[in-house]
């Protein structure tokens, strides 16, 4: 927390430009105005018009400009309590400036295009934090998740919610939809559910030939057997959320271990695609992080009554929860610390609310052949 202090202290005396992580301004207090280019400031203050003095945080570093602003890096993740006041208040930032579930289809399909891929794939993870693999050799984006936590929701009716969760993620028209559009036009799916029994994944793997697998082991058996010459691979994998639910306690072990095999079989795709001899790209992403039972002082807040300890479809007003639409569909967000009902008991772990640890998940990308 001292490196962010430090920066809000500085901001009260002048604006501040240097390189900056994106997930920074998220620590910040909403009064602090987040500029991209230092030109603008630098005009604005140039101009014999009178302008509102408040505090300037200028993400992009110009040597050009170190005369005229206060100079300091924070190129680093801020430290996980740093998000803790500040988050709920910087949500429309989050969604506007940074990668979010419902724009991972349209990047990956931009990608394919600007980058002339042959082969696309795509791993699913349920549940995993940006946190968990922020360290990751590989390339790691924050990808903000702008709404209820979770891997997907449901309507009143029980329809699926196409913004949220995994169906967020592969988007409407479906990214092997629009993979087809820019010549991708052959897709394989693998899964540990049918489409016939499992409306979750017939919505994830609409028009794509779906292979029911037990392991993801089992299934990059499969893909390193068939050409991949113009072909979407998308793959379901299970994640810490197996962990957090139906288990009353986890060790630091246990997850560490998880990160680690989701790892072991990303890898393993990009070597299957790499092999193909193929220009392309190997995807990750995953629907929600977990709050850890014995990791947090988590608080319930007796006021709220969901159904759900950390979001809720109850209309609510509290200044410890965001409310939201979502197609429609209105939903109330408790914020970190916030229970609105107590965690089952033989669960280790929660999510669905707004926090640093559910609400910011990683994207990765790994070329092939480039």
């Amino acid at each position: 927390m001292t490196e962010i202090n430090d920066l809000i202290s500085l901001l009260q005396r002048s604006p501040v430009m240097g390189k900056i992580h994106p997930l920074v301004p998220l620590c910040l207090p909403p009064a602090v105005e987040v500029v991209a280019n230092p030109s603008i400031v630098a005009e604005e203050l140039d101009s014999v018009h009178p302008h509102t003095v408040r505090p300037i945080l200028i993400t992009t570093y110009d040597p050009r400009y170190e005369p005229r602003f206060t100079l300091m890096h924070f190129a680093s993740c801020p430290p996980p309590e740093a998000f803790a006041d500040n988050l709920p208040a910087r949500t429309h930032y989050a969604r506007t400036h940074l990668l979010t579930h419902e724009r991972v289809a349209e990047r990956i399909t931009a990608d394919a295009v600007q980058r002339n891929y042959a082969v696309v794939a795509l791993m699913l993870v349920d549940g995993l934090c940006y946190d968990d693999v922020k360290d990751w050799p590989e390339h790691v984006e924050p990808c903000f998740v702008d709404g209820p936590s979770v891997t997907y929701g449901r309507t009143s009716d029980g329809g699926l919610i196409p913004t949220i969760g995994f169906p967020s993620i592969v988007g409407r028209p479906s990214l092997a939809r629009r993979l087809i559009d820019v010549g991708i036009r052959r897709s394989r799916g693998f899964s540990y559910w049918n489409r016939e029994k499992n409306d979750v994944s017939a919505y994830l793997y609409e028009g794509v030939p779906l292979t029911r697998v037990g392991s993801m082991a089992e299934a990059l058996t499969i893909l390193g057997t068939p050409d991949l010459r113009g072909t979407y691979i998308q793959l379901v994998r299970e994640g810490l959320d197996g962990l957090a639910h139906r288990r009353r306690e986890i060790s630091s072990a246990e997850t560490s271990a998880c990160v680690n095999a989701i790892r072991y079989d990303y890898q393993k795709l990009i070597g299957v695609l790499a092999s193909s001899g193929l220009r392309g790209a190997a995807y990750l992403v995953s629907d929600h992080g977990i709050l850890w039972r014995d990791q947090h002082a988590l608080q319930r807040a007796d006021e709220l009554r969901l159904s759900h300890p950390r979001y809720g479809t109850n209309s609510t007003t509290s200044s410890r929860v965001n409310c939201i639409q979502k197609s429609g569909q209105g939903f109330v967000i408790c914020h970190y610390p916030v229970l609105a009902a107590e965690i089952r008991s033989n669960d280790s772990g929660v999510h669905g609310g707004l926090s640093y640890w559910e609400s910011l998940v990683p994207f990765v990308r790994v070329e092939v052949n480039v």
